[in-house]
């Protein structure tokens, strides 16, 4: 009779281990398609802002401008949002009420192509913001479901740089053939489908905590040294990665290259990023978080200083595909990293707070400091400088593996 009674408990238990297996599948599926779908959309209004000032008529400096009130908004948002996900235990609700309210701003945004300062100001600022705010609670939503998925972050990612080579193209394409305009329009009717796909997704699990969530907890992240230094190096190299995006499309502008060439970039970039995201388990387990990220910023650091030395938008290109490396590790270490530094009832807080920091932060420094340094030093020297300031993220990493 015992033995029946094991027999029976064993059996229940693997039963219960296959359902939860599967279950778990269907989680990391879900989350690809998310990632991929999400990311040919975003790709269409985010991918374009620069050059659609540009074509308005804004110089370098107004641009650095407008850009910098993304900061604001990605800043605020971003870190109120973690908050309410946390509070309210969910990252699915507050997902799709931030993309509704990005598919407004980029409709607005889009249609009006006439230089008008603060209306594009306001907009752009609310795009650039809302996007970097979706991405950090898609992140969290992603770490939040189970261990598998937030083992499997890398090649779950990937599945959002396959939409990204896929969706700038689409962007230019859409660009060239019915205008700036129209973007605001299909970005719409891709954002259905993104929103649709949510609907047959498990919500994030939430840490319960007796007493709730209140503002108050925020409290012991700031409290912690290790997540306060961790922040402070994703800023430093966020600030590169930022300049990246400004500084290095004016210097291709500069030497002739066009929306196509932009959107092609964005693309290639974007393939060669697949094979380290999709191998991001498999290195975050032989090497670790740590030298990961170490060595993804001396990659920027040389990628920045190539920017300055060529001279032509094809070589730019080709020094982008040092993409492969850099972005993939730092992406997959700033969500690790993060999280192994935050209270696990404040997951989503500390993805989100974090990322309004170190993303929120540079996008605010980074254009305006671009467009001053530009002016003052030409593209070429602001890129070294941009690439050498590497050399500080190196220091504080040092610093965080004493504590």
């Amino acid at each position: 009779m015992q033995s029946c009674i094991v027999s029976f408990v064993h059996l229940k238990n693997r039963n219960e281990g296959i359902r939860m297996k599967a279950k778990s599948k269907k989680n990391i599926l879900m989350l690809c398609l998310l990632y991929f779908v999400s990311f040919i959309s975003f790709a269409l209004p985010y991918g374009y802002m620069q050059t659609f000032l540009v074509y308005v008529g804004y110089d370098v400096v107004e641009r650095g401008i407008i850009l910098s009130g993304c900061a604001v908004v990605a800043i605020l948002v971003q870190f109120f949002a973690g908050y309410l996900c946390d509070k309210y235990k969910t990252d699915k609700v507050f997902y799709n009420l931030i993309v509704i309210l990005f598919v407004i701003s980029t409709y607005v945004m889009y249609r009006v192509t006439e230089m008008n300062f603060f209306l594009h100001l306001i907009f752009i600022s609310l795009v650039g913001g809302l996007f970097r705010t979706v991405m950090a609670v898609q992140d969290a939503w992603c770490l939040e479901t189970d261990d598998d998925c937030k083992n499997n972050y890398g090649p779950i990612r990937a599945f959002g740089a396959v939409g990204w080579m896929i969706g700038s193209p689409l962007g230019a394409w859409v660009i060239e053939q019915y205008g700036y305009p129209s973007l605001g329009l299909v970005f719409a009717v891709l954002s259905i489908f993104n929103v649709a796909i949510t609907f047959f997704m498990q919500d994030a699990i939430k840490q319960e905590k007796k007493e709730g969530i209140h503002f108050s907890d925020l409290k012991k992240l700031v409290a912690d040294k290790r997540y306060v230094i961790i922040v402070l190096i994703f800023l430093i190299i966020n600030i590169i990665a930022t300049a990246d995006t400004y500084t290095m499309v004016d210097k291709m502008l500069v030497l002739g290259a066009d929306e196509g060439m932009i959107g092609a970039r964005w693309s290639i970039q974007a393939f060669t990023e697949l094979p380290l995201f999709f191998a991001g388990g498999y290195l975050l387990k032989k090497f670790g978080d740590y030298r990961l990220m170490m060595f993804g910023t001396i990659m920027y650091i040389i990628r920045f200083l190539l920017y300055a030395v060529v001279q032509s938008p094809e070589m730019l290109i080709v020094v982008s595909l040092l993409q492969c490396v850099t972005y993939p590790l730092i992406m997959i270490t700033s969500k690790t990293l993060v999280d192994d530094t935050t209270p696990p009832e404040l997951r989503a807080s500390g993805q989100t707070i974090a990322s309004a920091f170190y993303v929120g932060v540079s996008l605010l420094i980074a254009p305006v400091l671009s467009g001053i340094l530009a002016d003052a030093f030409g593209l070429d020297l602001t890129l070294a400088i941009f690439g050498l300031s590497g050399v500080l993220a190196i220091a504080l990493g040092s610093v965080y593996k004493k504590i």
